[in-house]
């Protein structure tokens, strides 16, 4: 990723693609850490292994966007499961960036901004994914980063592999 010199010029435009994805994978890492979630060895890439206060075991798919972006993962990559998070980082603000994190059963019954696309036709492979215009961004506000209410999202099961 290159460095940006327009008028939109922030913090992030300075950092390569492989430091921001660390910079958002440290940044959920240190979120759920912060909730008394226990992550042992995270890998350098793919999901992170989170266990809850509770010992519930789960995964979260970390992607770090910018404001207008579009965050997916391959559904060979990412089933939707009761057990399974996407926590996307919004470099949205120059200050501190906002954290969303989604339960990936929304991908099960996928209504905008989630996309479930099958990409027929296409070299794409099937995915799911979430637009992150600022027009999509009221709908994700219910998983924006809250302790609590992350706490207890990632403590839910549901049952639902």
């Amino acid at each position: 990723m290159s460095a940006r010199h327009d008028g939109n010029d922030d913090r992030w435009s300075g950092l390569s693609r492989q430091e921001l994805i660390l910079f958002g994978r440290t940044s959920v890492i240190e979120r759920l850490e912060g909730i008394g979630c226990r992550i042992e060895s995270p890998p350098p890439t793919g999901p992170l292994p989170v266990s809850t206060p509770t010992g519930r075991e789960v995964e979260v798919f970390v992607s770090t966007q910018r404001l207008g972006g579009y965050a997916f993962w391959t559904r060979r990559r990412l089933q939707p499961a009761s057990d399974r998070f996407a926590a996307i980082v919004l470099l949205s603000d120059p200050d501190e960036p906002e954290v969303f994190v989604l339960p990936t059963t929304e991908w099960r019954n996928a209504t905008p901004p989630f996309r479930d696309r099958d990409n027929i036709g296409k070299r794409s492979e099937p995915e799911y994914g979430v637009s992150l215009a600022r027009s999509s961004l009221p709908a994700l506000q219910r998983y924006a980063w809250d302790p609590i209410a992350v706490a207890e999202r990632l403590d839910k099961n549901d049952g639902n592999r």
